[in-house]
């Protein structure tokens, strides 16, 4: 195949630098370390806690990230104390891990351009890498744009670095569990970039709206396990109305309102949250497309009923959140032309200055039988990465590791209990259904590792249409995908 002699020639590049560089690296035992914390205050600040005996004689630890993404907090440093209650706890974080291990934490941040074009990321790390420069000891990268990162050998196996406790709570267990195949991890999504918390999707809804209504708010619907897509297309139902417009055409000068204000991308939300995952995977790591089931299909049925927008109730809105030309999804709900309103918890960031009281809830279930709530991620993760150049992996673990593990302890209750729910969310019930939310976050692998674009797209578009016959698309795309999954594991056997 085509990338295998990418991947010689990374590796080969690798194993060079390795041999020239291995008295470069400042002092650390090759045991894994011990990782467990000894306590935090009540405020979930650090106390007294172990670190690894080792100095690194002032190494810099040099993180490469993006810029910005979408209005949400995916900084690994920050430089000076703001007053920010989320920024100086980063700060704190870093300076006491740069002053325990003796260490200089450097973000090497690539700036966006004007069309916020992620792949110049991927693609400066592609050539980095291949440049033979240990240039970066950690990436933090976004997949879904490039899997040749994996399967062209870019990237070291994490599964096989000692100092990193892969196993431990501060890593993202749920997301790793997904992303781990024949034993051999490439991407790894931990406590330290809080972008796996900031992008979970949910379901806004106006509380003020629904009071004049006379509408029951839904949470107790979420709390008793009926939280269902037909329970929200009632909501919808109720919420529909051409307030004196001609159509459902979107007019910022109109007044129509609808059930629902989404984003493009949100139909595949809704069906991955209703337990119909494309890819399974079974416990021999075996991989197999499933997508097309009876009850698959019963879910499209609900869901072109729910998302078909000729009857006003979802408006397939512009991703452009605020754009109000173009019915950006968030300007259409702030505005009180929608019910609800898909998005992540960010969101909540977003619209401090609402007049009205929001609340969140999880997206539904198909039926009362599904056994549990799914909450998705944005598959855009930037995931904990280290490219096959660097010369100095038992340091770059160990400090990855503790950075993870402090920000579990120090940043994560601080992100949670301040800037989400004090200064986002408006009420107790919203908390309670983020807690749900964050202990039921998951992925689809197929997005995750882009084997499937063109048929999400095409069910995507279908939906919105209100057209639930899609047995010909999957028939005729189910090839295409499992040729991209092939080519994954014919990496991981090579």
């Amino acid at each position: 195949m085509m990338y295998k002699s990418t991947k010689k020639l990374i590796r080969t590049l690798a194993a060079i630098l390795v041999v020239s560089s291995a008295v470069s690296c400042g002092s650390s035992s090759g045991e894994k370390q011990d990782t467990t914390a000894k306590s935090t205050d009540d405020n979930g600040a650090a106390s007294e806690r172990e670190y690894p005996d080792v100095n690194y004689g002032g190494a810099e630890f040099r993180i490469l990230n993006f810029d910005q993404l979408w209005n949400m907090y995916i900084h690994l440093d920050a430089t000076e104390l703001s007053g920010e209650v989320l920024n100086d706890a980063v700060y704190y974080r870093n300076r006491k891990i740069e002053d325990e291990l003796n260490c200089k934490i450097v973000e090497k941040v690539f700036q966006k351009d004007s069309s916020n074009t992620i792949t110049r990321l991927t693609d400066h790390a592609k050539n980095s890498i291949l440049s033979g420069d240990d240039e970066y000891d950690c990436m933090f990268l976004p997949v879904d744009h490039s899997p040749d990162l994996i399967t062209d050998g870019y990237l070291m196996d994490l599964n096989s670095i000692p100092q990193l406790n892969l196993d431990a709570e501060w890593w993202d267990q749920d997301i790793i569990s997904e992303t781990t195949f024949k034993d051999e991890l490439y991407i790894a999504s931990g406590a330290a970039n809080l972008m796996a918390f900031d992008s979970m999707g949910c379901l806004f809804f106006n509380e003020s709206m629904m009071e004049d209504m006379q509408l029951e708010k839904p949470y107790d619907l979420v709390r008793e396990g009926k939280w269902t897509i037909d329970e929200l297309t009632k909501y919808f139902k109720a919420a529909a109305s051409l307030n004196g417009d001609d159509s459902f055409n979107w007019s910022k000068n109109g007044s129509c309102v609808y059930g629902l204000s989404c984003h493009t991308a949100a139909p595949e939300r809704f069906w991955l949250c209703a337990g119909e995952f494309m890819i399974d995977v079974d416990k021999n790591d075996n991989a197999s497309f499933v997508l097309g089931s009876d009850r698959f299909y019963g879910v499209m049925d609900k869901l072109a009923t729910m998302l078909d927008g000729r009857e006003g109730l979802t408006l397939k809105a512009s991703n452009d959140g605020f754009n109000a030309e173009e019915g950006g999804y968030v300007y259409v709900f702030t505005n009180r032309r929608s019910l609800f309103m898909t998005g992540e918890i960010k969101s909540a960031q977003e619209m401090r200055n609402m007049d009205d009281t929001f609340g969140i809830v999880p997206y539904p279930k198909y039926d009362e039988s599904q056994n549990q709530y799914y909450t998705s991620v944005v598959s855009t993760l930037f995931f904990f990465t280290i490219p096959r150049t660097n010369t100095c992996v038992e340091r770059t673990a160990t400090i990855a590791e503790y950075l993870t593990r402090d920000s579990y302890l120090d940043v994560i209750p601080l992100y949670y209990n301040n800037t989400v729910e004090q200064k986002g969310l408006r009420n107790e019930d919203s908390i309670e259904m983020l807690e749900i939310m964050r202990t039921s976050r998951t992925v689809e692998i197929a997005t995750l590792f882009n084997w499937n674009y063109d048929l999400r797209v095409t069910l995507n578009n279908k939906l919105f249409k209100g057209d639930s016959s899609v047995a010909s698309d999957i028939a005729s795309q189910k090839s295409a995908v499992e040729a991209e999954m092939q080519k994954f594991f014919d990496f991981l056997n090579d």
